[in-house]
């Protein structure tokens, strides 16, 4: 079972070798050589549950150690009046934010978040008066630097709903989320970029994914 778990952790670990923080996202198709879940296979958080639509859930590293904790709000952007960027907690025991996940179809039926389908992501946190509606998860880039970056915001149809969660590890319910342009069959993978300057780990778009367990906010 040890040699299992270790087998396991270091396929994770090569799978999340990160880019070099100077270099910049080349845009390109995502590979082919796995295949994406079915649209019929619903997300599972850690306890092998199906994730609701609408629930609140923590997305955290499925890595311990140098894969730091969850996703949270962070307000890096000294001149936006809002918090807009999207970090992994550097601290392991840090589940993050909660976020909901919904459906990006408007099918009252869909109750149970499927994998490999459209979604819409949103931090559910409180906020000021001001910045309510700036917790929508979109992709934006930076001009200084070239790089796409996940970014909360207003909802907007064509960059909001523009999000997959896909399987990677059908053993430990581990998932990678992929962002795909409006209108086109490009997908790409979401991922870390490590921000010497900031001292921080962003999610931006990346050539090595992001990958994550999901947990529900009870735990």
């Amino acid at each position: 079972m040890k040699a299992l778990t270790l087998a396991l952790f270091l396929a994770l670990s090569l799978y999340l070798l990160p880019n070099p923080a100077h270099s910049r996202f080349n845009p390109i198709r995502l590979p082919t050589t796995h295949e994406p879940a079915s649209s019929e296979t619903p997300v599972l958080d850690i306890n092998g549950d199906e994730v609701r639509a609408g629930g609140n859930y923590y997305m955290v590293s499925a890595i311990w150690g140098a894969g730091g904790g969850g996703l949270r709000l962070a307000h890096l952007d000294m001149m936006s009046k809002c918090a807009s960027d999207v970090i992994v907690s550097p601290n392991d025991l840090d589940n993050g934010d909660p976020i909901t996940i919904t459906p990006a179809t408007a099918d009252p039926e869909s109750t149970v978040v499927m994998a490999s389908t459209y979604q819409t992501f949103r931090f559910n946190i409180a906020t000021n008066k001001l910045c309510v509606n700036n917790v929508n998860w979109g992709i934006q880039q930076d001009s200084a630097s070239g790089q796409y970056f996940l970014k909360a915001g207003e909802f907007v149809s064509d960059n909001s709903n523009q999000f997959k969660i896909e399987l990677v590890d059908a053993n430990l319910n581990s998932y990678k989320l992929t962002y795909c342009q409006f209108g086109s069959d490009k997908c790409y993978n979401v991922g870390r970029f490590h921000d010497h300057m900031l001292r921080t780990t962003r999610i931006a778009l990346s050539n090595s994914p992001f990958v994550f367990v999901i947990k529900p906010t009870d735990v």
